[in-house]
């Protein structure tokens, strides 16, 4: 079960850097801007979607294991990585939502549900769940 737990911590360790790095500023070099937001937002979608289930299968995969290959530190990773990706997407994404429809709609947007404050707020969310991934890719025996 160790293996099977390094594994999926590299997975979605990786997975967050590429895409935060690499994927998603080429996107925006590449492709117009709404259409870039649209594919990253959809990349981000499955990342969230994509890392709770792996953090899942990783405690699961520990506790089949006897809680030997997360130990203390790598469960709390676990669960802090998990609760930041459900912050930082199921609790950002629907108030940036809201923003966005009521810009379309050409109405005023109430200060908090300014875009560019929760686009910020996801932002650093997303930059502390992927150093965590780092400290999960250590902490994992």
């Amino acid at each position: 079960m160790a293996t099977v737990v390094r594994l999926l911590a590299a997975l979605w360790c990786g997975a967050l850097w590429t895409i935060g790095l690499l994927v998603v500023p080429l996107l925006f070099s590449q492709l117009e801007p709404m259409r870039a937001a649209g594919t990253a937002g959809s990349l981000f979608r499955l990342l969230a979607y994509g890392g709770l289930l792996v953090a899942l299968l990783m405690l699961v995969a520990d506790r089949f294991g006897r809680g030997l290959a997360l130990g203390v530190r790598g469960r709390r990773t676990v669960l802090l990585m998990a609760v930041g990706v459900g912050l930082g997407y199921f609790g950002t994404r629907p108030v940036m939502d809201y923003g966005r429809a009521l810009i379309a709609a050409g109405q005023s947007v109430p200060a908090w549900a300014d875009f560019g404050t929760w686009h910020g707020v996801s932002s650093v969310l997303y930059f502390l769940v992927a150093v965590l991934g780092l400290r999960l890719v250590a902490v994992v025996r």
